[in-house]
């Protein structure tokens, strides 16, 4: 139920964003933590699982597609503080574009076959990637800009690295890093175990 709440909530705060100019209150970092900014993504990624998992439904696809359109709007005002930032103007079509694409292409899995054991892998790097995009990424796709390369190609040069990364994080340091709490903070809850 709760998904459900943060995806609505998230979705009316999108919704309301532009026709009551709520600029300044989507800069505070309380929406942030209750999850206002993002919920609508998350929400999205919750319908996308209950219809792989449980059933499709008129109720579940209506959510979906209320979600998404949260989801444009968020990109949308995230567009409009890039521009602000970087201090260019910078299209608005390309990151909603790569969003919808992206869900489609989920959308689409849901009828593959999920026994590759890669698909863990990139799932495992989801959350790499969520946490370096916005803050490295937005820094790394301003110093391009600045130094004057195509909007276009400083998103291809950005994407890529951070999918580079998030690999990184996800396949060599994630795993070192567990492995060395293991034997050292948390050692005295394996041997309990």
């Amino acid at each position: 139920m709760w998904p459900f709440a943060i995806g609505l909530v998230s979705a009316l705060f999108w919704c309301l964003y532009y026709p009551l100019d709520w600029a300044d209150l989507a800069e505070t970092r309380t929406l942030d933590l209750l999850l206002v900014h993002h919920g609508v993504f998350f929400a999205t990624g919750v319908m996308l699982w209950l219809m792989r998992f449980k059933a499709v439904t008129a109720a579940r696809l209506a959510f979906c597609a209320l979600f998404l359109a949260g989801g444009v709007l968020q990109i949308a005002s995230s567009v409009d503080v890039h521009i602000l930032k970087v201090g260019r103007d910078m299209p608005f079509a390309p990151p909603i574009l790569i969003f919808l694409i992206g869900i489609a292409l989920m959308a689409w899995s849901l009828r593959l076959d999920l026994s590759w054991s890669g698909w863990r892998r990139i799932g495992l790097m989801t959350y790499p990637l969520y946490l370096l995009h916005d803050v490295v990424g937005a820094a790394l796709l301003g110093i391009l800009v600045r130094a004057g390369l195509p909007h276009l190609f400083s998103m291809a040069v950005v994407g890529a690295t951070m999918i580079a990364a998030s690999w990184l994080v996800a396949t060599e340091a994630e795993p070192r890093i567990r492995l060395l709490l293991d034997h050292t903070v948390f050692r005295y809850r394996l041997k309990a175990a």
